[in-house]
């Protein structure tokens, strides 16, 4: 942890976290009250990343990072959210800080408690110091995230709503006795001044399968996505409630390796799964295109 960040984890540790503590020491706004279920769903958050995510806090304009940033310290404090930073590159700024869900907020949800932040506990001079350090899926998350937040921008840019943004619902069933667990990172349903887009979003970071010219996880998670629409389970999920017609979602791989773009469209067209791969800084684009498509 770097020493002029220190202060900004200065927190007591309460070792025994009770219902009757957290009613007594954890008061929280409408506005908290949202933060704390975005947090929990997402796992990890970016602050700047919720600035949008969160509509309280989005519709607060130029006061959002300063009253966001006040709710976080207030939080952590309470140990209702955990905090750490991603490494900062030298030369460069401070990194907007990432929160995860903490135990006094884990029993305000009724949740089961999962630490996202790692913890290393140390000693010095008889004082105990926690160091803090990120999962090593914190760039898988961050990415899904940012396409959240481009996606709400896209949105309100063009008066269009976000009907469902559901993330990681896993889908199991069975395809020739076998047992397949499917769990898209977003399944996105826009409305479009009255039509509707449905879309699977698969992020990728280009990390898994790094060195394979042709990355098997890519075909696999393909073959997985043949067989679900094979299923026709998906007609009978509770989504299709916005549509009048049975339909199934096109897939969507985002990634930041450019390389797999092509695999991803050759593989996808060979499997006969409707589909389409870009790099991440151009989702705006073929989801403008595909909005554009939809709305004629």
């Amino acid at each position: 942890m770097e020493r002029n960040r220190e202060h900004w984890y200065e927190r007591t540790e309460v070792k025994k976290i009770t219902a009757d503590w957290v009613k007594l020491n954890c008061k929280l706004t409408e506005r908290e009250q949202e933060l704390l279920q975005l947090v929990y769903d997402r796992k990890l958050v970016r602050r700047d990343h919720l600035e949008t995510i969160s509509p309280s806090y989005r519709k607060l304009g130029v006061s959002k990072t300063r009253l966001l940033n006040r709710a976080i310290k207030k939080l952590y404090k309470n140990m209702v959210l955990d905090k750490a930073h991603e490494k900062q590159d030298i030369g460069k700024g401070n990194n907007p800080c990432i929160v995860a869900i903490d135990r006094a907020g884990s029993l305000m949800l009724g949740v089961t408690h999962k630490r996202r932040i790692i913890h290393k506990a140390s000693k010095h001079k008889g004082k105990e110091y926690i160091s803090r350090y990120l999962p090593s899926n914190v760039q898988h998350i961050n990415g899904v995230n940012q396409i959240e937040v481009e996606t709400i921008i896209f949105c309100e840019e063009n008066e269009y709503e976000i009907l469902e943004w559901q993330l990681e619902q896993s889908r199991v069933f069975n395809y020739n006795d076998e047992k397949i667990i499917l769990i898209p990172d977003v399944l996105m349903i826009l409305d479009i001044k009255g039509k509707r887009l449905a879309v699977f979003i698969e992020y990728d970071t280009g990390s898994e399968g790094l060195r394979e010219k042709k990355p098997k996880i890519v075909k696999e998670k393909l073959i997985k996505y043949k067989r679900y629409r094979s299923s026709n389970l998906w007609e009978n999920e509770e989504w299709q409630k916005h549509f009048e017609a049975k339909v199934f979602p096109l897939l969507l791989f985002v990634t930041s390796d450019y390389k797999r773009v092509e695999y991803w469209n050759k593989t996808s067209k060979e499997l006969g799964v409707k589909s389409v791969a870009m790099y991440i800084d151009k989702y705006v684009d073929v989801l403008s295109k595909l909005v554009e498509v939809v709305g004629r």
